[in-house]
């Protein structure tokens, strides 16, 4: 089960550098790709969803590029997974059935994995990306 897709790993290195250099203007896609080790045509798809999802802002121009819409302390983990894949989600049954289960509200896994997702949510949606900074710079 993958519940942070590779995609949004790449949004979260971009995410992660321009919070980096967060005061020293825009930085363009192809340094992100190439800093963050991905691929240069994705970084344009991926930080377009950033954009549209009001978590970067778009610069054109030669000193054109990317920077962040908010402060670094103002933007969780989570608001970068939504942006890129939508909600968190632990698959809620394990028959791929849902609360269409006849079962589903006396399950002992499906509350489980309830549980699980909530965590999770709550552990990205804790954590912003000035304390990923801050935790790089140790």
């Amino acid at each position: 089960m993958e519940i942070i897709r590779s995609d949004t790993d790449y949004a979260m290195r971009a995410m992660v550098h321009l919070a980096l250099r967060h005061n020293e203007g825009p930085v363009c896609a192809k340094v992100l790709a190439s800093d963050g080790d991905i691929p240069e045509d994705f970084a344009y798809k991926l930080l377009r969803s950033l954009t549209e999802a009001g978590l970067t802002e778009s610069h054109r121009g030669v000193q054109g590029g990317f920077t962040l819409a908010k402060e670094p302390e103002n933007i969780t983990l989570l608001e970068v997974v939504e942006a890129i894949q939508g909600t968190v989600a632990v698959r809620k049954c394990i028959l791929g059935k849902g609360s269409a289960c006849s079962r589903y509200s006396s399950c002992p896994v499906s509350g489980k994995l309830r549980g699980l997702q909530d965590l999770i949510a709550d552990f990205l949606g804790n954590m912003s990306l000035a304390e990923v900074v801050k935790a790089l710079e140790r």
